[in-house]
């Protein structure tokens, strides 16, 4: 009796697959020529939003050639992984377009939705909804539609991006503590211990400490700690104000000044202040005693 209760549930299984890789069959319409699903390309978007279920889960805008995060934090955006996000948007592809009601495709109440404004003033969508039960050429899918009203099956793999996962909020975040580059910068003041160091980029390129000349090879170890300076994690929601620890110092460039100080977190990390705000990021603190061994070796 168990086993024929098995087979019918097997049965009734099959028989609802079967009906909707029928139904897919019968309102596939043929791709013609083209059948990628946006025109635009990377450098006509200067926003960009992921939500999931109506609810922002990251919000993109590009200030001049900068990109930056604005929502869940206000921070400038790591612009190699935001152009990673445009490209699969830009060069996604569908396999079929359908028709039918929306609700048959999980987008009447889509799970996430991708919006993106361009310099034009056009703007445009794209709404995810269910995945698909029927394989297309041994690839799965998920369907699709834009605010045009298309209904597509688009591969998998081309939206595995737009699904956020865990520390994602750090994973688009400018890793970089100081954005000054490395030829821009032209004066380092350090405070350590109580004591200030100000060492000054000369007009024949020479550096000096405190009025004496320094080794170029020196300068140039020094100013690779700091450029090369990486967030290693983030607290969201933490917001530090104060610098607690004895070890700071202030990049000068062409045009701006970063300062740079540090705060208690654990045994392993600090947080790290820039111009006296800090939204959670961290850096280890072996990568802050190694900057902090080659200054001095410096004023030794």
């Amino acid at each position: 009796m168990k086993i024929f209760k098995t087979t019918i549930v097997l049965l009734v299984i099959f028989a609802v697959l079967f009906g909707y890789y029928f139904y897919e069959s019968k309102t596939n319409k043929p791709v013609k020529e083209d059948n990628k699903i946006f025109t635009f390309k990377n450098n006509d978007v200067n926003s960009l939003k992921i939500e999931k279920e109506g609810k922002t889960l990251i919000d993109f805008k590009k200030e001049g050639d900068t990109w930056f995060i604005k929502e869940p934090i206000d921070y400038k955006a790591d612009s190699i992984y935001v152009d990673e996000l445009l490209d699969s948007l830009t060069s996604l592809t569908f396999d079929r377009t359908l028709e039918g009601d929306l609700s048959t495709y999980g987008l009447d109440k889509p799970s996430y939705a991708i919006k993106v404004s361009l310099k034009n003033g056009k703007s445009y969508s794209l709404f995810i909804g269910n995945k698909s039960p029927v394989k297309e050429n041994y690839q799965e899918g998920y369907y699709a539609k834009t605010d045009r009203d298309k209904i597509y099956r688009v591969n998998a793999s081309s939206l595995e991006n737009f699904f956020l996962t865990d520390d994602y909020v750090y994973k688009y975040m400018e890793k970089f503590v100081v954005s000054i580059p490395k030829n821009e910068i032209t004066k380092l003041v350090f405070y350590q211990d109580g004591k200030e160091y100000q060492i000054q980029k000369g007009e024949k390129d020479n550096w000096k400490i405190d009025g004496k000349a320094i080794k170029a090879d020196d300068v140039d170890n020094l100013l690779d700690g700091i450029v090369l300076l990486q967030i290693s994690g983030l607290d969201e929601g933490k917001n530090i104000s104060q610098a607690d620890q004895p070890f700071a110092f202030d990049v000068y460039g062409k045009d701006k000044v970063e300062k740079i100080s540090f705060a208690k977190r654990d045994a392993e990390n600090k947080y790290v202040l820039i111009n006296g705000h800090c939204i959670g990021q961290y850096v280890t603190l072996k990568d802050i005693k190694n900057l902090q061994d080659t200054f001095d070796k410096l004023i030794k």
